[in-house]
């Protein structure tokens, strides 16, 4: 008997580990899931911080309930990006706010990638009661990609190729995406006045006429400069409100909301602005000057490329500002703030450099 007392140790150590692991992103191959998503994300290390959220909003064991579901939901990476790298960083958030955050990432449907249509901006209602918004488009230059192969975006978050897309379980699907979605209910307006670190283009758009514009229904898509990049180029609110505006030429400031057009572009439609694919075909044109928002993903590396170029109308280099803007604090944090009636992008620099548009 004692020829197989190692054997059976060494097996026994085995089966208690495998009980103890949690799960990966890549769910069994089943075919019918049993495990719930509620289940699922509570043993996910790569979703423990989504997790905790849940967990502390209340909501993650509604999530086992028949659904179906769908979780647009981000990795602990995502989180971290945007400064939360512990359970303990969500105390800070009242509880309201991170519960309607969580429902807002969620559908009370189960919606797999092919289901998504190919176009921007097809509109779906979440737990939450507000909408997020799914692009889905052929990868760049490469028509007819595979439906399961897609780009999919959800509120400029870009969903991850498989095995992190169309995790099914037995009441719905996930979705693992680059970043937390960001929506705050209200208008453009609200939003603007609740945060000090953008007044000074609260008093530039108040002074140039197109401030109450931003409570009107939209949709509007607003390039925001923060307060500091105002101070880096000579202006603070009190300069802003001894400007004339009859002196300059409209675009100066009016090209920060695109002309108050009704336009929902996010940081990532950079490939189907004008529905075509490839970043050439992506600008957003205003009078004079044309807007390149830019994003490419690197799979190999899993790194970004997100920029903001700004081009003369017909072409060339910005010779009234900087030829290129980066979002504020990093693509995770100044990129596609939702509201109600549009979408936000906080900037690091002014578009136009208003003493270059004196008329």
């Amino acid at each position: 008997m004692r020829y197989y007392t190692l054997p059976c140790l060494f097996f026994f150590l085995l089966l208690m580990m495998a009980g103890c692991r949690k799960d990966n992103l890549t769910p069994p191959r089943e075919t019918a899931p049993t495990r719930s998503l509620g289940e699922f994300i509570r043993n996910n290390y790569d979703l423990s911080l989504l997790s905790a959220a849940m967990q502390k909003a209340g909501i993650l064991d509604s999530l086992n309930q028949p659904g179906p579901f769908t979780c647009f939901a981000p990795d602990n990476k995502a989180f971290n990006d945007i400064g939360i790298t512990s359970p303990r960083d969500f105390d800070t958030i009242d509880a309201e706010s991170l519960l309607r955050w969580v429902k807002y990432h969620v559908l009370k449907d189960r919606k797999y990638i092919s289901e998504f249509p190919l176009q921007m901006g097809n509109k779906y209602t979440t737990l939450a009661g507000a909408d997020l918004y799914v692009s889905s488009s052929d990868a760049p230059y490469i028509d007819k990609t595979p439906t399961e192969s897609r780009n999919v975006f959800v509120n400029g978050s870009m969903i991850f190729p498989a095995p992190k897309r169309n995790l099914a379980l037995a009441n719905g699907v996930i979705h693992v995406i680059r970043k937390p979605l960001n929506y705050t209910p209200g208008t453009i307006q609200d939003y603007l006045q609740a945060d000090t670190s953008l007044s000074i283009f609260v008093a530039a758009m108040k002074r140039f006429g197109l401030w109450d514009g931003l409570k009107e229904k939209g949709p509007f898509t607003v390039y925001v400069p923060g307060n500091a990049a105002f101070r880096k180029n000579g202006f603070t609110a009190d300069s802003i409100s001894r400007m004339d505006p009859d002196k300059f030429q409209q675009i100066t400031f009016a090209i920060y909301p695109l002309m108050l057009k009704s336009k929902h572009i996010f940081s990532t439609d950079w490939g189907q602005i004008n529905g075509q694919s490839g970043a050439g075909n992506s600008m957003i044109s205003v009078p004079g000057f044309a807007i390149l928002p830019y994003y490419f993903y690197n799979f190999y590396n899993d790194t970004e490329d997100v920029r903001i170029d700004i081009l003369m109308e017909k072409g060339g280099d910005n010779t009234n500002g900087p030829q290129r803007l980066n979002y504020r604090n990093g693509f995770a944090n100044g990129a596609d703030r939702v509201v109600s009636n549009g979408i936000l992008h906080i900037v690091d620099d002014l578009m136009l450099y208003p003493h270059t548009l004196r008329k």
